[in-house]
């Protein structure tokens, strides 16, 4: 999902849309060369790491 910009956003709502997963990860994939399953890779390990969750030593096997 993503968020919305509404000039009249009410504080006590959540706005949000669907975005489409498939064109996301095609459009990816174009632009970084890899295919879907190192994608999945990445997005399994890089993103947990980005926010503290993997260990480096994880990480480490894919560099």
């Amino acid at each position: 999902m993503a968020l919305l910009w509404c000039s009249k956003i009410q504080v006590d709502r959540a706005y949000s849309r669907a975005v489409s997963v498939l064109t996301f990860l095609k459009k990816l994939m174009n632009i970084i060369g890899m295919s879907e399953q190192w994608v999945s890779i990445y997005g399994l390990v890089v993103f947990p790491k980005a926010l503290g969750q993997v260990d480096e030593a994880v990480t480490n096997l894919f560099d």
